[in-house]
């Protein structure tokens, strides 16, 4: 049996890590800019909120059916098939999980289009007070619908590839949406009597170029596009008992989000679109500080526990928690601070007026509070699904839908958009201590996983850091937005004066994650 020490677990996690976030960051920063491409040509008026919405309802399947439930479900039983048997047996099994895949998501598209106006009502009810805006709604959700099974056949590529230590290509995926979406709305959407259908074009386009992305990296693996349509097998029957419960944990996860749009569809025109722009920039910084290393964690953890090597394990666990800590943790921090300046220089221009950056900025800072929950639960609930335990987060999912949605309701009568944002976040770290309690049920796990003197120094380093960072803010004049250079120079002042006090105090205090990366690097640049 292959064993590792935890210094060669760290570089490998680490380099994988490195791969998934340098893409996930390219991607990030185009979506950013194609959010501010659409707010600019469409605002924050009711048309933005109809495609919003329209957006968010193929979304929360694709959420559902394939990023989430099929790539944790899908992962582990893969390589578990690989090391049991042997590489053919695990591709004889991916191309009969194509197939399930595409029948399942040809389905839910068809009866998505069919029913459209039914998933608009449930997912925006207070768009029925607006006809016009309603019958928009409705038209862009049937048409962006076929998406959802372009990037289910992403997904299920990217748990082939991540068990394969392939993680560029299924990164690098989004990239390309975010490149349709800019290019329709610049030779697309001036063509249409409704320029916002164009976006929705764009959807299209950039679903279609993921999946020709993965090609390559697919046929350099052995595998291809070459679904086999059978559902009578016991491999295939295990994995759909493996995915209920995943796909209902995540379709808890989903309700959540339909409570909370349908709440924000009662607020002021706009709302809807602060709420999906704030929510927006807080998925970046998780995507470019947190998903990488969860990602490519998902892997390692699922090797570990099908070679039964427990404290490999152990290792990992610990080494990628404090990871996505060190990073996510100061991130926060920085949004909190920072929120308002950072909203104003991306958003401030064209039909997106000051009362919407602060709007959008309140719900930013509300977003920010649960952005290291939400790393940690990811991470914690990456076991689970390694450990093939499905059930669990289930459960504890559902007891965190009430939570989230009185609190959602409750404060966003008294905050409106920013009381939507604190109703997800108070929900999001209800749920993390109801899964890190019923952890203890793992007894081959170590138990020392849980990196506390790093937490305590990376809280204390990032409120430090926030407190410089928000300081250096007050010299920007925010309401001129980016067209004050001195802006320019304001914010990002603030950014490197609190990444570089918060690097040197984890020096100073010798933090053992930020010690272990500096090792990690320096042996890159020798080796290069």
């Amino acid at each position: 049996m292959e064993k590792r020490t935890s210094e060669e677990s760290s570089s490998g996690l680490l380099k994988h890590a490195g791969t998934v976030t340098f893409f996930t960051l390219l991607s990030r920063i185009l979506g950013a800019a194609r959010d501010l491409v659409i707010a600019h040509f469409f605002g924050a008026g009711w048309i933005t909120d109809a495609f919003v919405q329209a957006f968010t309802i193929p979304n929360v399947l694709r959420r559902l059916t394939a990023e989430g439930a099929m790539n944790q479900a899908f992962l582990p039983l893969y390589t578990e098939i690989r090391e049991k048997e042997n590489t053919a047996a695990a591709r004889v099994f991916a191309s009969k999980s194509m197939g399930m895949v595409l029948a399942g998501t040809l389905l839910l598209t068809l009866l998505g289009m069919l029913f459209a106006p039914q998933l608009v009502t449930l997912f925006a009810a207070g768009f029925l007070n607006n006809p016009e805006q309603f019958e928009l709604c409705v038209g862009l959700t049937q048409l962006m619908f076929p998406y959802l099974m372009l990037v289910s056949l992403v997904a299920w590529a990217t748990g082939i590839l991540n068990a394969e230590s392939h993680f560029a290509a299924p990164a690098a995926a989004p990239i390309l949406l975010n490149l349709g979406i800019i290019g329709a709305a610049f030779s697309i959407s001036p063509l249409l009597d409704q320029p916002i259908y164009g976006i929705a074009i764009g959807v299209l386009i950039g679903g279609g170029l993921q999946v020709l992305l993965q090609l390559p990296s697919l046929k350099k693996t052995g595998h291809s596009l070459r679904p086999v349509f059978i559902l009578n097998d016991p491999k295939i029957r295990k994995l759909l008992k493996l995915l209920g419960p995943t796909l209902l944990g995540a379709g808890v996860y989903q309700i959540n989000i339909v409570v909370l749009r349908n709440l924000a569809s009662f607020l002021p025109q706009g709302q809807v679109t602060h709420y999906y722009n704030a929510s927006r920039l807080s998925e970046l910084v998780l995507g470019v500080f947190a998903f990488g290393i969860v990602s490519a964690s998902l892997p390692e953890l699922s090797l570990s526990i099908a070679r039964k090597n427990w404290g490999q394990l152990g290792d990992t666990l610990r080494i990628g928690t404090a990871s996505s800590l060190l990073l996510v943790i100061p991130a926060s921090a920085g949004l909190i601070a920072l929120a308002e300046p950072i909203v104003s220089m991306l958003f401030f221009h064209g039909a997106y007026a000051w009362n919407d950056v602060r709007l959008t900025a309140s719900a930013l800072q509300a977003f920010a509070l649960s952005l290291p929950a939400v790393a940690l639960m990811r991470m914690l609930t990456s076991v689970y699904f390694s450990f093939q335990d499905t059930k669990t987060p289930v459960k504890m999912a559902l007891i965190g839908i009430p939570v989230t949605g009185v609190l959602g309701w409750y404060w966003s009568s008294q905050l409106e958009v920013q009381g939507l944002a604190l109703g997800l976040s108070a929900g999001t770290f209800f749920q993390l201590l109801l899964l890190s309690w019923n952890f203890r049920k793992f007894e081959n796990l170590q138990q020392n996983w849980w990196p506390f003197r790093s937490m305590i120094v990376i809280i204390a380093a990032s409120v430090m850091m926030a407190c410089a960072a928000w300081w250096c803010a007050g010299f920007g004049n925010w309401e001129e937005g980016p067209f004050l250079f001195w802006n320019w120079l304001v914010l990002a002042g603030a950014i490197f004066a609190g990444a570089f006090l918060y690097l040197l105090l984890m020096l100073i205090l010798k933090e053992e994650q930020s010690l272990r990366l500096l090792r990690w690097l320096k042996n890159r640049r020798d080796s290069a």
